[in-house]
């Protein structure tokens, strides 16, 4: 009997402790790895074993291994998934906890079911909140809705769709983000929380219920919420401002930008006013200089029902007695750690306020009422329960504290903190603990929403494992996995592990931040080191990913540079790009990618882990040419032969000659081995060994089933193939010359030319003159009157002298100083190129040193040149 099944076989509490004493006991095996920092018992505590751990999960292979057999590994390769996609945003399992950058389950589920069978395995090596686990089970239990949308899609697109459950492996760096995942992916009695959550706010009022009770014209009201205003000085009379008596307007309920100070009159702005500053002790006992809040309104309601009044009023002297009261308790329920201001992005927004320590970060009211609450929860005895009731209270972490911003025309002040940052305003509201939780109405507020949530969405009890740790070492066995959707941390956008501080520091367990692939200064985490970090993930991937298998990454986006490393990253880990596209998530479609606009989008990477056999034929080769055409063969059986539909038809930019070029060239540098022809050779190799299309390239039977469909429709979607460095211009002439199918003088290929030229502008190539490219890649007709693709005989010359000149150009960047600003990145090419046969890595490195990041965005051949040389140099 395997080691779950034994739990299970014991009553629920008596099999959790089990598991529990199991995980504990295998703790300390477990503490590398991106373990979360903290305690043994924290670790456990916040955990439900076996399902989901908060740490690396060491039940994950026995799992595998129970999980049913499946029918015959052998399958069509199902090529990347091109199809438009939608994803709604306000599904309530999507809507059920706030985290940054979540994927609609809706997207991933379409991506599950275009590339797995029911029975398989998938992963999500960055989960988030677990969104993919969501898909996998959506696609064994699909509400009406999803399920006809799909299969109306299908239908339209001519593909078939089969239904089933996938299991699902999760991980992520973030205790707290895996804990959201358990949430939405474990079983939960939606009754036993209803009746507990209940059971929890009605025990608060009996206990703790005067700490939110007011008066109101003589008769006791419940309080919503409580109005702090900031308080200045006047840098003019050196008197005090109250900020929401100076600038906040009731009638327009706006925040005015300049104002009358009360004591002298004089126009002054928030800007510059003076902060004021007041000791306070707080309820952990430590009295520290904060800026000064005064509570100014207080927000009530009496009744229920159509007897119910709701109303504002100023405090009075009872209600600053209670505010008194709360700030004498004793009471240690809470965390009281050090925030590391000092490492973190937004620390200078806090310290310079007060705020160091997490318990800083709350009014007293708000610290204990959430610390009693807390401590409560561990009394329930059912383990999901429990998590439940914790998953269901750190939605209030942030809403109760000082950084809920008090927005008077918002229709409610529950969770009005700012998104993606620590900061603390002028004018708070300070929420009650069932204002924030229940809301006004039970039956819509958040622990309602819940409550509906878990009984509509009933997740299996095996179905989904869930760790915590590095994407750098799964705790997966070799090639387990079928399919992996991983949406990767967005380099510097957003400072993950600070953001969680405040709900693990409740938990007491923290992020393990040296893992964390970001791009941060303040923790002195470069680009650089952003790369190697997703690299070493990738690489990771690939290990427990099957053969011929795919993997989507979902990417926002927010630079080149960022854009670059993450190319670089599949190739370096032996993934191959097979499709890149921008997704739109608020009309949910795909458009084919070009780096030109890749800054700041959604982007879909599909990439696919080459075949056992593919891989050795071009190690074999050592660098032969038989390896380059082992691997286009493979790439091509790997792309879509069409994209699109009869009203829609678009050109498969993969299969273009530049493209497969690249893709061939990061191949091969990937594996260490020598780049054995030159662009122009490769061109001509192509069009001996392959069919060519509408300028595209296939394989004799994908010919076949493109000019099939090549007859549905009349013309491609129009492609924008803009002239924006040497290698897309010469693409370009080529693509012209064939379409015109005769040669072409240069009056006639020059106005043109510039039409597209003119889409270039501020770009960093250095263009030769269109004379020059023409003589250089391109010969003249018998009349020596105008252009045309040369024939494979005249071709190998005119490349051979057209290298030589590419290599003078090349020395010109040899040995000098500074970024350059313009160059030739076919000069680049050919010298690195040629740097790397002769093994002269640090001239690779010293001219690449000198090219900016937005040209190696363009240049992905250049960029694993420059990142394997560095490898071999050992820097």
């Amino acid at each position: 009997m395997k080691q779950g099944e034994l739990f299970q076989s014991q009553p629920q509490a008596e099999a959790d402790s089990l598991a529990r004493q199991d995980l504990l006991s295998r703790l300390p095996g477990l503490r590398s790895g991106g373990c979360p920092q903290g305690s043994d018992e924290a670790i456990v505590v916040m955990s439900t074993p076996e399902a989901h751990t908060a740490c690396p999960n060491p039940y994950i292979g026995s799992w595998l291994a129970a999980l049913p057999e499946r029918a015959g590994e052998e399958r069509e390769d199902p090529g990347p998934f091109t199809e438009d996609a939608t994803g709604k945003k306000n599904s309530l399992v999507y809507k059920a906890h706030s985290y940054p950058t979540k994927v609609p389950p809706g997207i991933i589920l379409r991506q599950l079911l275009h590339y797995t069978r029911p029975g398989d395995v998938v992963l999500d090596g960055f989960a988030g909140t677990g969104m993919t686990g969501v898909a996998a089970q959506m696609a064994g239990r699909p509400d009406p809705e999803t399920r006809s949308e799909i299969e109306l899609e299908a239908k339209r697109d001519g593909r078939a769709v089969e239904w089933g459950q996938r299991y699902a492996i999760l991980n992520d760096l973030a205790p707290g983000a895996t804990f959201i995942a358990a949430g939405l992916n474990l079983p939960v009695d939606a009754d036993a929380f209803d009746r507990a959550s209940a059971a929890l706010l009605d025990r608060f009022d009996r206990e703790y219920g005067w700490m939110y009770q007011t008066t109101v014209e003589g008769r006791p009201a419940r309080i919503d919420y409580t109005i702090w205003s900031e308080v200045y000085t006047c840098p003019h009379c050196g008197g005090s401002v109250l900020f929401y008596d100076a600038a906040f307007d009731p009638e327009t309920k706006g925040v005015a930008n300049e104002f009358p100070c009360p004591g002298c009159g004089a126009t002054v702005s928030k800007t510059r006013l003076e902060r004021r500053f007041t000791k306070v002790r707080t309820l952990g006992g430590d009295v520290i200089e904060r800026v000064e809040f005064q509570p100014v309104r207080i927000a009530w309601t009496q009744g229920s029902g159509r007897t119910r009044r709701t109303g504002v009023k100023t405090l009075d002297e009872e209600d600053h007695s209670v505010l008194a009261r709360v700030a004498g308790l004793s009471w240690r329920g809470f965390p009281a750690s050090e925030l590391p201001i000092a490492t973190m992005v937004h620390g200078s927004r806090l310290a310079p306020k007060g705020f160091t320590s997490v318990h800083h970060l709350y009014p007293d009211r708000s610290l204990a009422a959430l610390g009693v609450l807390w401590s409560w929860v561990d009394e329930t005895s059912d383990p999901h329960t429990r998590h439940a009731l914790k998953f269901w209270l750190e939605q209030a972490f942030w809403g109760l504290s000082w950084m809920n911003r008090y927005k008077a025309n918002d229709y409610s002040q529950v969770n009005r903190a700012q998104s993606g940052v620590f900061y603390v305003p002028s004018l708070v509201s300070e929420c009650s603990v069932r204002y924030n939780l229940e809301g006004s109405s039970p039956s819509v507020g958040k622990r309602g929403t819940l409550v509906k949530l878990w009984r509509s969405w009933q997740p299996a009890e095996n179905a989904v494992r869930i760790s915590t740790g590095s994407a750098t070492t799964l705790p997966i066995p070799d090639e387990a996995v079928d399919y992996i959707f991983v949406d990767p941390p967005f380099g510097e956008n957003i400072p993950y592990a600070d953001l969680a501080l405040v709900v693990e520091s409740w938990h007491g367990v923290r992020t393990s931040v040296a893992e964390e692939a970001v791009v941060d200064s303040v923790k002195g985490k470069t680009t650089e080191t952003y790369g190697e970090l997703m690299t070493a993930c990738f690489r990771e991937f690939h290990r427990v990913l099957k053969p011929g298998r795919w993997m989507t990454v979902e990417f926002s986006n927010s630079s080149n540079e960022v854009w670059a490393v993450i190319q670089q990253g599949l190739a370096a880990a032996g993934f191959v790009v097979a499709d890149t596209r921008v997704l739109d998530k608020e009309q949910g479609s795909y458009r084919q990618v070009t780096a030109k606009n890749a800054v700041k989008r959604d982007l879909i990477i599909s990439c696919y882990k080459p075949a056992v056999e593919m891989t050795t034929a071009v190690v074999a080769a050592g660098g032969g040419q038989h390896g380059v055409w082992a691997f286009v063969r493979e790439h091509l059986r790997h792309l879509p032969t069409t994209d699109g539909h009869r009203s829609k038809a678009r050109v498969v930019r993969e299969r273009h000659a530049d493209r497969l070029y690249d893709r061939m060239v990061a191949f091969h540098v990937a594996n260490g081995l020598p780049v054995p022809m030159t662009a122009s050779e490769f061109y001509r190799g192509l069009d001996a060994q392959f069919v060519l299309r509408d300028d595209m390239y296939f394989l004799p039977e994908q010919a076949q089933k493109y000019e099939r469909f090549r007859i549905t429709f009349r013309d491609l979607e129009e492609q924008q193939l803009f002239v924006t460095d040497e290698n897309s211009a010469v693409a370009w002439l080529r693509q012209v010359l064939r379409r015109k199918g005769r040669p072409m003088t240069f009056a006639e290929i020059q106005p043109e030319y510039m039409k597209e030229l003119q889409q270039a502008s501020g770009s960093w190539s250095e263009l030769p003159d269109l004379r020059v490219l023409l003589e250089e890649n391109f010969v003249r007709d018998a009349a020596g009157a105008a252009w045309m693709v040369p024939d494979p005989k005249k071709a190998d010359h005119l490349e051979q002298l057209r290298q030589v000149e590419l290599l003078k150009v090349f020395s010109s960047y040899v040995g000098g100083r500074g970024t350059l600003p313009r160059f030739r990145g076919e000069a680049v090419l050919a010298g690195f190129k040629q740097a790397w046969a002769d093994s002269n890595y640090r001239r690779i490195v010293e001219v690449g040193d000198r090219l900016p990041a937005d040209a190696l965005a363009e240049l992905p051949a250049a960029l694993h040149y420059i990142r394997n040389a560095r490898k071999r140099l050992g820097a």
